[in-house]
């Protein structure tokens, strides 16, 4: 899909910057994703008090290796060095499988969190924790699990939202970085076959050079 007038120049550029140049486009994108994986992995472990330590330190890990490798591409888009460029396809490819599994963990917590027992209850869990913190509230229990459960589908459906904005990202990118390969390769294709092109007009001329020279030299002989 190749559109020259509308609002994406073929695949390799967000429709939010359509009226930019394709490298200028990509920087403010990724400036925009830096932002928003760092605000995911706040989402992808809005319920890592229920589920244990182990996803924070996890869903840590993954953040700052995909905000590293935005870093890196985001330099990369300067120096147009393919190295730099290629890597975040790989990286941010993971990161969005993991958030999409920390999403669907959520989600699945969320709407069956009724049905667990009161002691893997999620909202019998936050309410237990918010009473803690606040002792002195006048809230009844069920006005604060309600307000926890708002709270909860309302981080569910900004994460929809964020998994969204990357997977567009990860698209527009993954064409804009093609895009630049294959012209690095066309460019370096182009250049072998006007090398190869000089070497054998050069042979050529080294072949007349050598056939006047033998003949040259039989003439001379001969006389």
């Amino acid at each position: 899909m190749n559109s020259e007038n509308g609002c994406i120049k073929g695949n390799e550029k967000c429709i939010c910057f359509f009226f930019l140049p394709d490298k200028y486009a990509e920087v403010i994108a990724t400036l925009f994703m830096i932002g928003i994986c760092a605000g995911t992995h706040f989402l992808n472990i809005m319920i890592h008090e229920d589920i244990g330590a182990f996803l924070y330190t996890v869903s840590y890990i993954f953040d700052s290796i995909v905000l590293v490798s935005l870093v890196v591409f985001f330099v990369g888009l300067f120096w147009q060095k393919s190295l730099l460029l290629k890597q975040v396809t790989i990286v941010f490819a993971i990161y969005i499988f993991f958030s999409l599994s920390c999403f669907c963990c959520n989600f699945i917590t969320l709407i069956f969190g009724d049905y667990y027992r009161e002691s893997y209850n999620l909202f019998v869990i936050y309410k237990d924790f918010y009473i803690e913190k606040n002792p002195n509230t006048i809230l009844e229990e069920d006005e604060i699990k309600r307000n926890i459960k708002i709270k909860f589908y309302l981080e569910a459906i900004a994460h929809m939202f964020s998994l969204g904005f990357m997977i567009y990202y990860y698209v527009t990118t993954s064409s804009y970085v093609e895009k630049l390969t294959e012209s690095d390769e066309e460019f370096g294709r182009k250049l072998i076959e006007r090398s190869s092109i000089k070497c054998g007009g050069n042979y050529g001329n080294d072949g007349k050079n050598n056939g006047t020279f033998i003949s040259s030299y039989k003439n001379s002989s001969v006389i």
